[in-house]
This record gives C-alpha cells, structure tokens and sequence, in this order.
C-alpha cells in the first residue's frame, strides 16, 4: 500500500520486489556478503557522524571553560594585585563584609545545632529512664501475670468440678417439672 501524492488517499501497488508471491523476482536479492557489507558501511557512517558530533561538542566545551578559567584568573589577580586605591579598599572591605555575613549565618547554624543536640540530648535520657522503670517493672509484673495464670486455672478446675453436680441436679429438676405439668 502506497499513499497517493497529490489526494493523499493509499493507493495498492505492485511489490517491486514480489516477497508477497511465490513467483521468482525479476531483481535477484543481495548476497550474504554483500547484505555485510552493506551494514559495515552504514555502521561506519553511523560510526563516523558520532565521532565528528562528540568532538564538536567536547571542542565547545573546552573552549567554555577555557574562557570561564581565564575569566576566573583575571579576577584573581585583579583582587590580589590589580587595582590600587579606592577599588582595591572596596574590594577587600567587600571580602570583610561576605566574611562577617558568612560567621553570622554560621553563628546561626551553630546555636541551632546546639538546640538540636539539647532535644536530642532530653529525648535520650528521658527514653533512657523509661527503659530503666520498664526494666525495674517487669519482675512484678511477670509475677502478676503468672499469679492470673494460676488463679484462672484454679477457677476452671474449681467450675469443672462443681459442673458436673449441678448439671445432674438441673436435669432432676427438669423431670420434676415435667412430672409436675404433665399432671
């Protein structure tokens, strides 16, 4: 199927290359090799397009920052050695002034973590006593649940004796009933 060029609507065709039939191509196909070589050829294409892309871009790259380093130079030395008098001063004053903002923001930082480690600090002794009390409490308590063990079995025993005598009496008092409306 083929789309049409000028209404756009598809369009049957022949296969110019007949894989459809089982009749005999007029075009013999290509050979193993030469199907290779072929793809040898397109892969090195492939392979050469990559080659000239990567070293353009690693080109871009090093000229960036080769220019970024020049720039960063430049700076350096005009903040060290350059300008004399008031700009030199201005600059210096303005390193002063980034590193006393600098020791203000880490001040800030520090008494923030001093809080931190005092909360974290509570928190751990107060745990700390209450694996302490816990510890302390889990003889007695071991006691208590084993003291509830031994009366909950007495109990049981104490209810299958006392069982059978009572059902024995009810039933007596069932037929006594019985007797009683039956007459």
């Amino acid at each position: 199927l083929l789309q049409n060029k000028e209404d756009g609507k598809i369009v049957e065709a022949n296969d110019p290359n007949n894989t459809t039939s089982a009749e005999r191509s007029l075009n013999p196909g290509l050979s193993d090799t030469q199907e290779g070589e072929v793809m040898h050829r397109k892969l090195e294409g492939f392979a050469s397009q990559y080659y000239t892309l990567l070293k353009s871009q690693l080109e871009q790259q090093r000229i960036y920052y080769e220019s970024r380093l020049q720039e960063i130079r430049r700076e350096h030395v005009a903040s060290t050695n350059g300008y004399r008098g008031g700009k030199a001063r201005s600059g210096t004053q303005g390193h002063i002034a980034a590193l006393r903002q600098e020791r203000k923001q880490l001040s800030q930082k520090l008494v923030s973590m001093k809080r931190r480690h005092k909360k974290v600090s509570d928190d751990s002794a107060f745990l700390k006593s209450m694996n302490e009390s816990l510890e302390k409490n889990k003889d007695p308590l071991r006691r208590k649940i084993a003291d509830a063990q031994r009366q909950r079995m007495e109990a049981r025993d104490v209810i299958q004796q006392s069982l059978p005598p009572l059902e024995e009496k009810l039933s007596k008092l069932m037929l006594q009933l019985e007797e009683s409306v039956s007459t």
